[in-house]
């Protein structure tokens, strides 16, 4: 496993749960660590941020969609040896690049998550320039860096990465309806600029269920289990940690550090 420790005899001497039991477990550590959302993410459904607090974590957290996301599902993808699974995977990285890449194909025309996110800062009255040129907090930035080095080597295998894709869909699936509602009642923000939202939470429908099946059925032993489930929480841990910079920046005196230009 690389730079991760090996499970020694004590913990592989359990026998490993059934599939399902597995699955009903990664969701009850997702409600163990995290009950709730991010507190930044808990604030803008209370409709408490400002504009600008929500604008500013639409330029912190462009580099997530536009970098971080699209190299850690690719580098999952290319360690995969399963046809089926690679197939889906293979579906995934097109929603996330954007389905508008196979419109020679399908006619499908709906845009990368980081074209979309642009058009959601644009409907926040930001210009595209103030979203890509915007220093990155480091804390966010070293977070999204965690997440593709942990993709790429073998801290995570293929499986791993299927249960980091698992957490972070449950997360999205669970807080961003809140969110998008939010934005909408509470801050005024148009439904068309909500398109980000509403295709990110029609991806994550399709792909909760083959990455369920997937771990339920590849996590078959007991080191499977255990190496699935850690990464599982890795990736909880991440995505809390890329919202902590932008809590800090509206909660503290000055700003949190920021990448240098």
């Amino acid at each position: 496993m690389g730079s991760q420790l090996p499970y020694g005899p004590k913990e592989l001497a359990a026998a490993p749960l059934e599939g399902a039991a597995f699955i009903a477990l990664l969701k009850s550590e997702k409600q163990r660590k995290y009950p709730e959302p991010p507190p930044f993410l808990k604030s803008l459904i209370q409709g408490e941020l400002s504009m600008d607090e929500i604008r500013m974590w639409v330029q912190d957290f462009y580099p997530y969609w536009n970098e971080g996301l699209v190299y850690a599902t690719g580098a999952i993808y290319v360690k995969t040896n399963d046809e089926p699974l690679r197939t889906h995977m293979l579906r995934r990285m097109v929603d996330v690049e954007g389905e508008e890449l196979v419109n020679d194909l399908v006619g499908w025309t709906t845009p990368a998550y980081e074209e979309l996110w642009l058009r959601f800062g644009e409907g926040l009255s930001l210009d595209r320039a103030e979203i890509i040129d915007f220093q990155q907090f480091t804390r966010t930035y070293m977070s999204m860096r965690t997440l593709m080095t942990y993709s790429r080597f073998w801290d995570w295998t293929w499986l791993d990465g299927i249960a980091t894709w698992y957490a972070a869909d449950l997360q999205w699936k669970e807080h961003y309806p809140k969110v998008m509602a939010a934005l909408k009642d509470t801050y005024g923000v148009s439904d068309d600029s909500l398109e980000f939202f509403r295709v990110l939470l029609e991806d994550v429908d399709s792909h909760i269920t083959w990455e369920e099946e997937g771990l339920a059925y590849w996590a078959c032993t007991t080191e499977r289990q255990l190496t699935a489930a850690r990464a599982f929480r890795e990736r909880l841990d991440i995505e809390d940690q890329l919202l902590v910079a932008l809590e800090t920046a509206r909660t503290a005196e000055r700003l949190p550090f920021q990448t240098p230009v």
